[in-house]
């Protein structure tokens, strides 16, 4: 269909990326759910990415949006003002780099109708999913990344999510109720998808849907990269030093000051409680610390993830 007001739209945030682009376009153009458009920006890319997408805009005039970023701002900010300006009653988000299974729109949507028959429109939803993990030739490493990771979406909560962001946004779908009430998302949001899993848990529906809808790319170039596995030596060395987790840490204690401060009088006292316990752990002594997050249901979503977690932080 190519309807005059898609029911999704995609928001794309490319740079530097025209190694992998045109096949997650192609992708994207061989869904069978087709009443869709799709809003690029990019990071200020130097590469052939822009012409690229005019290409397929070329092949696609009413189908594609493109804007610009005059200097880079990052993946975060990037998608920050895509959601910003979005206006469609459904939104998806695609990474610039991966290969959608040609049925990942219409099962996502037909999972968010079934949950907003239930629940309501007005309700926050995000469905999520599973994904398939390939290096970047598409030679496969993982067919199944929460297998891989030990994670349980079914245990997606605001604690968890705090603990562990578990919606990847490039398998993820938005209704507009979450758009309005997540939106603006902050500068010092860890990324926008766990902003979103956030409000989401928070204020609404967190629903997982349990099958592999996009494969995965993992190549230097990533963002966010989703690991290759458990490795023993790799994890021993983890629960010494760790400075990505380090950061990763201290980037969702702020975000979550920001989410307490920015919902102060829509929280119920244990939402708050679990937000400031996470905000001001660090201050308290190992001990309790360990104790108060996990009263607090800040853990992740598998015993001996939250193990490791415990430890290291």
């Amino acid at each position: 269909m190519n309807s005059p007001s898609p029911e999704i739209e995609v928001l794309m945030a490319t740079w530097n990326g025209s190694r992998f682009l045109e096949e997650q376009l192609d992708s994207l153009f061989s869904q069978s759910f087709q009443n869709f458009r799709i809003t690029v920006r990019d990071d200020a890319s130097t590469d052939s990415t822009l012409n690229i997408v005019e290409k397929y805009r070329s092949r696609y005039p009413k189908r594609i949006v493109v804007h610009r970023n005059h200097a880079r701002l990052g993946a975060c900010a990037t998608f920050g003002l895509l959601v910003q300006h979005s206006d469609a009653p459904y939104v998806a988000f695609s990474d610039q780099d991966d290969i959608w299974r040609n049925d990942k729109l219409d099962i996502s949507f037909r999972e968010m109708q079934t949950v907003e028959a239930k629940h309501g429109a007005n309700t926050p939803v995000l469905v999520f999913s599973d994904m398939e993990l390939m290096e970047e030739d598409c030679t496969p490493i993982n067919s199944s990344l929460w297998k891989m990771a030990r994670v349980n979406p079914a245990r997606a909560r605001l604690g968890t999510m705090l603990a562990q962001n578990l919606v990847s946004g490039c398998t993820a779908l938005a209704n507009r109720s979450l758009i309005l009430k997540g939106r603006p998302i902050p500068h010092d949001a860890t990324m926008h998808d766990a902003w979103l899993g956030l409000v989401a848990a928070a204020f609404g529906i967190l629903h997982p849907l349990y099958e592999t809808t996009i494969q995965y790319r993992q190549h230097e170039g990533n963002a966010i990269g989703a690991g290759r596995g458990w490795k023993v030596a790799d994890a021993l060395r983890r629960l010494i030093v760790d400075q990505q987790f380090s950061d990763e840490v201290q980037s969702s204690r702020r975000q979550a000051s920001n989410f307490a401060v920015r919902y102060a009088n829509e929280l119920d006292e244990a939402q708050r409680r679990v937000l400031n316990t996470w905000s001001t752990s660090q201050d308290l002594p190992a001990i309790v610390r360990h104790w108060t997050l996990y009263r607090n249901g800040l853990r992740r979503t598998h015993w001996l993830n939250t193990i490791g977690f415990f430890v290291r932080v």
